[in-house]
């Protein structure tokens, strides 16, 4: 059973503040039975550049380039003590804003099943070279912040929201997509770390 699932008190309105709430949850009995859950980071060719970073911090490191929704159901759901997700940007070209508005549904469908003492999802960030993938981005956005206002049992597995648009638009980039430079993928990074180092888990 997912983590989210169980704590039914973590309404979308707390589960989806930007940047500065995140859903703490007791380790599962899975968890606490097994070998311990390790922490991951989850996601697409922005992960892939601040996976050294992660890996720096001992988190594994699940992630492709181009990783769309087809992708992330096709993991195998696992235990983790903390889960990032950086994800969305490969979901964005071309979607429509029906698609904007369930798309938060399906990403919390499938991270329903994955068990995780503390989670977060970095959300995609500014386009500025390409329009399509901008006008997904905003609308997708946009669905968010109308969520954080309205409490639903369907979204209740939607972790906390780092929000790519506040977070990240101002990083240098030379394609409009993945930042440029290291350092920025390493300020990226630190910046979703500080947030999780803000919310012990009990023991840690």
């Amino acid at each position: 059973m997912s983590l989210f699932r169980r704590n039914p008190a973590a309404s979308l309105p707390v589960a989806i503040a930007l940047f500065a709430v995140l859903i703490l949850a007791s380790p599962s009995a899975r968890a606490q039975a097994g070998p311990p859950c390790p922490d991951i980071l989850l996601g697409d060719s922005l992960a892939v550049g601040m996976g050294p970073y992660a890996q720096a911090l001992g988190f594994e490191v699940i992630a492709q380039r181009g990783a769309g929704l087809n992708w992330l159901r096709a993991q195998e759901p696992r235990c983790a003590r903390r889960l990032v997700l950086v994800f969305g940007t490969n979901d964005l070209r071309g979607m429509s804003g029906a698609e904007a508005q369930a798309y938060p549904a399906r990403v919390a469908e499938i991270l329903a099943k994955w068990e995780a003492a503390q989670a977060i999802w970095a959300t995609p960030g500014c386009f500025t070279q390409d329009d399509a993938l901008e006008r997904g981005s905003v609308a997708l956005d946009r669905v968010l912040a109308q969520l954080r206002r309205q409490a639903s049992d369907q979204l209740r597995d939607l972790p906390a929201i780092n929000s790519g648009r506040q977070s990240r638009c101002s990083f240098p980039s030379r394609d409009g997509i993945h930042p440029s430079t290291g350092v920025a993928y390493q300020a990226w990074w630190a910046g979703l770390a500080e947030i999780l180092g803000r919310h012990r888990l009990a023991g840690a």
